[in-house]
């Protein structure tokens, strides 16, 4: 992947358990790896429902593959441009070539 593309601050996010001040273990979601990648924009859609609205907008992102990025998986999240984005497929680009994640935002 070539350095041009690679404008935006993207941080991977991971669930993780820590106990909290009373001794209870509570699931809570830290930045796993922040990588300089591309993030290609899809076009979003919305949904009319059982009278509720709601819209998604698609992307995929493209980050240098390295010991962090390529052990992404669909259970991680994305946190860039204001919002969270869910994971839904992480595909290697090849040999030194990158990883490229497509995750989905939604609103409801």
């Amino acid at each position: 992947m070539r350095a041009g593309p690679r404008n935006r601050k993207i941080v991977f996010q991971r669930k993780t358990v820590i106990t909290d001040d009373y001794g209870e273990e509570i699931e809570i979601w830290a930045d796993y790896t922040t990588a300089w990648g591309q993030v290609i924009w899809g076009t979003g859609a919305e949904r009319r429902e059982a009278a509720q609205i709601s819209a998604s907008q698609p992307a995929t992102f493209r980050v240098l593959g390295n010991s962090e990025t390529r052990a992404l998986s669909v259970l991680d999240r994305i946190s860039v441009a204001g919002g969270l984005w869910n994971i839904i497929s992480v595909v290697p680009l090849g040999l030194n070539e990158g990883v490229e994640v497509t995750a989905v935002r939604t609103a409801t």
